[in-house]
């Protein structure tokens, strides 16, 4: 997942307190004598309640401390203010050399690499039992035969609109017909186009799109660059022109400011699609007008490329090296509470929200079987992003980093 996500958690968590019984009744320990386990999380998910993820935060500490009485929780530390995006911030933290040490960290497994090169984190000695894993979100998190993240959350590429031809594009030229077919007021499309990890990211699900997932990291490169891929990637682009210019590749909507307005377009009518990960759907359906019906709307994978093979993101849990002993089984006993499909079920389905006017946060959870459970499959949506899901191939897991810039630069040019 990269950084465009718009919908950012702040930095304002608490610990939850008071006493709290644990499994059969049995009373927390003694303060000195629990482990205290800090975790800062993936930074950008939607805020389904609208409360700088007060209650999120509380159940998630009430939950897990219920039943580990000899853990003290505590998510997101308030003095968390590392960039999830640079492996030496974290690094420096998760060896307890910061002024916010941690334990266990959830980072992009686009990462991986340069995060295991820092000496930092170490392997984990098994997956939680239990859990369905998407395989994509396993490859992603081993690196060198080592599995070094637990899966948390995947994220793709979706086409968001109000038209059956649209979401039935299955290439990109496909794709640029169906929306220039609708002949409406409205612009064709609306996105973000640009952004160092943002960029370079569509390329490579473009590429992916083209010649497919299997040799994915040879296009991680700031060294060639496919012209097929790019004359799609351009064409799509030029879906957003209008007559005062093209706000996807101009900057226009990559200021901070208007990082939501595509999602405003779609949702008033005035863009006929939209491009962007699957949880972008939570904004837009808060967004709608009141008379508007949810139903009218698609989501389907994005076709960048002359196909459409889906290109997984993961984010990931991570152990820091100096985690061990009570530390680590308390670090494993939280993954295992993470990912199960009962913790899941209710962030999914944005429960830490009130009833009245709650929206799912259409993340992608990296355990299949959550897309099974009665509450997520009644969902209109999320069948079709359990679909994308079960055929999504891995994003690359390292050499990204470094060259990110190189690649922004080189791509927008060839877009312009």
């Amino acid at each position: 997942m990269n950084v465009t996500k718009n919908m950012r958690w702040m930095v304002l968590w608490g610990v939850v307190a008071g006493p709290v019984l644990g499994c059969g009744g049995k009373p927390v320990p003694p303060e000195q004598e629990r482990v205290v386990l800090r975790v800062p999380l993936y930074s950008w998910i939607p805020d389904a309640a609208g409360d700088k993820f007060q209650a999120l935060s509380a159940r998630l500490e009430a939950e897990f401390e219920a039943e580990h009485p000899e853990v003290d929780l505590d998510v997101n530390p308030s003095c968390f203010k590392d960039d999830l995006y640079e492996p030496s911030e974290l690094a420096r933290s998760l060896r307890g050399e910061g002024e916010c040490p941690y334990d266990v960290v959830e980072v992009d497994t686009s990462l991986l690499g340069e995060l295991v090169g820092t000496g930092a984190v170490r392997p984990w000695s098994a997956l939680p039992e239990g859990p369905r894993w998407h395989l994509a979100g396993v490859s992603a998190s081993t690196f060198e035969g080592k599995l070094y993240g637990v899966p948390h959350w995947q994220c793709a590429h979706y086409i968001i609109s109000r038209d059956e031809a649209v979401s039935r594009a299955r290439t990109v030229d496909e794709l640029v017909q169906a929306l220039a077919a609708l002949n409406t007021p409205a612009m064709d499309l609306s996105a973000n186009f640009l952004g160092s990890w943002n960029l370079p990211s569509l390329y490579l699900d473009a590429w992916t799109d083209t010649h497919g997932p299997a040799n994915v990291q040879s296009a991680v490169t700031a060294e060639h660059y496919d012209a097929d891929v790019l004359a799609g990637m351009k064409k799509l682009a030029g879906a957003c022109a209008t007559s005062e210019g093209n706000p996807c590749i101009d900057g226009t909507y990559d200021a901070e400011a208007n990082l939501d307005v595509p999602d405003v377009l779609l949702a008033e009518g005035r863009a006929d699609a939209t491009l962007g990960f699957s949880e972008r759907l939570h904004g837009i359906l808060k967004k709608l007008p009141s008379a508007e019906s949810r139903a009218a709307l698609r989501i389907s994978p994005a076709p960048l490329g002359q196909g459409n093979q889906p290109l997984l993101f993961t984010d990931s849990f991570f152990l820091g090296e100096r985690c061990t002993g009570a530390c680590e089984q308390a670090a494993q006993a939280f993954v295992a509470y993470m990912t199960r499909s009962s913790t899941y079920q209710w962030i999914v389905l944005g429960e830490d929200a009130p009833a009245e006017g709650r929206v799912p946060r259409y993340l992608m959870p990296a355990n299949l079987d959550v897309y099974e459970l009665p509450g997520v499959k009644a969902d209109p949506f999320y069948p079709v992003i359990g679909a994308a899901t079960a055929t999504g191939a891995p994003f690359p897991n390292k050499g990204l980093l470094n060259i990110r810039k190189s690649m922004r630069d080189a791509i927008q040019a060839a877009l312009q």
